[in-house]
């Protein structure tokens, strides 16, 4: 059954959310470079501190493991936390992953503490369908 969780939810963006995030990216203002340099939501005025947003999601795959001890489980959410998630079980350099693709698929195995990727964007599922009538391939 879906359920919603707010430990899910994308990097507090401060004073950067709305829209305006992607604005100043496309546009290359020099804060968003420097995000990018430093690889810290942290420079936007207002954002969810880095150390913070490391331990919601931490904290948020713990929980989820927990209650699904050697079960499936599929979660939807936002880029910047699929990237930290990924860098969480990677032990990587924390904008390694913030790149997923809209719709992708990443996986992870949550086992005890140990935290394994087992994939990274993985969008073979969203390729174009023939036109209806047409066979694949």
């Amino acid at each position: 059954m879906p359920q919603v969780d707010a430990g899910w939810r994308e990097v507090g963006l401060g004073e950067w959310e709305g829209g305006l995030f992607r604005k100043m990216v496309s546009e290359h203002h020099p804060m968003a470079m420097r995000m990018w340099a430093e690889e810290t939501f942290e420079v936007i005025p207002g954002a969810e501190r880095s150390a913070e947003f490391a331990a919601r999601v931490r904290d948020t795959v713990a929980q989820v493991a927990a209650a699904h001890v050697g079960q499936r489980v599929a979660v939807f959410t936002h880029g910047g936390v699929i990237g930290q998630v990924l860098a969480l079980a990677s032990g990587s350099r924390p904008f390694a992953f913030v790149t997923a693709d809209n719709g992708s698929i990443s996986r992870i195995v949550v086992s005890g503490d140990r935290w394994i990727v087992r994939g990274f964007n993985d969008t073979a599922h969203l390729e174009a369908a023939p036109p209806a009538g047409e066979p694949a391939g």
